[in-house]
């Protein structure tokens, strides 16, 4: 999750030596119950660094386009609890350099934050790896203000933390109004974004960048930036809006969206 006002990158470097219990105000989920959940260690000239995503197909995950400023190779994780235990025997590990940013993602307006990683085979489905359903075409003029939906991610849990979580954590959150939400950030969020309250110290935090927002079983959001004040002080915290960007997901990726 991007930073501000400084519009810092969060993608966390790894420290596995001291990984401790993250996401913000929430819970570690029971293992394997959020089986499109996917962990990415990117590889960078500057080094290794974490991001989440969701299988959205057998072939293509869904993230943040922030994540990708100057990769060159991803490793996808699929069906992890324990991320940084390679032996976990329901994992699947992939490399890949396919990968395809928004054309308009914009770091100084953090516009059109999405990118898309096309896996080099078939996501083998098992109980652990499930593919997460999309808004339909008729739910893009749903805001879903007022909906609780979960966020999920390895991401900190507290702004004192150094590293993410060795198990998968989640949140519930409150979906709030683009309209406040604006106001909070000084109308720098624009309608291609969802925005989740913050309320009771709950959210994403660092390291969670390009991790889903579900509702039900339909991915509403993808984590893109925050307050660069803290993840716990309750403020609201802002998404990529996924039924914005339903063509284009259609035309990058095999994933079906309904009518």
């Amino acid at each position: 999750m991007l930073e501000l006002p400084e519009a810092i990158r969060n993608k966390m470097t790894i420290q596995f030596e001291s990984f401790r219990e993250r996401i913000v105000g929430g819970n570690e989920a029971f293992p394997n119950s959020i089986p499109f959940q996917a962990a990415l260690l990117l590889t960078a000239a500057q080094g290794t660094f974490f991001c989440g995503g969701s299988l959205i197909s057998q072939r293509f995950v869904l993230t943040a386009a922030h994540c990708f400023d100057g990769v060159v190779q991803v490793q996808v994780i699929l069906g992890a609890h324990r991320v940084q235990d390679m032996f976990e025997s329901t994992q699947v590990r992939m490399f890949t350099t396919r990968f395809t940013r928004h054309p308009g993602w914009n770091s100084a307006n953090l516009l059109n934050d999405i990118a898309i990683i096309e896996l080099p085979e078939p996501a083998p489905l098992s109980l652990a790896i499930q593919v997460i359903g999309l808004p339909r075409y008729q739910d893009v003029t749903d805001s879903f203000a007022g909906r609780s939906a979960r966020l999920s991610g390895w991401g900190l849990d507290s702004d004192s933390a150094t590293a993410i979580s060795p198990v998968l954590r989640e949140v519930f959150v409150d979906v709030m109004s683009n309209w406040l939400c604006s106001i909070q950030f000084l109308g720098l969020v624009q309608n291609t974004h969802i925005c989740t309250s913050g309320s009771g110290g709950r959210g994403p935090c660092n390291g969670d960048s390009g991790g889903p927002l579900v509702v039900g079983n339909m991915q509403i959001g993808i984590v893109s930036f925050g307050l660069a004040l803290g993840c716990e002080i309750g403020w609201p915290s802002v998404l990529t809006r996924t039924t914005h960007f339903l063509d284009w997901i259609a035309a990058n990726s095999d994933a079906t969206i309904f009518p």
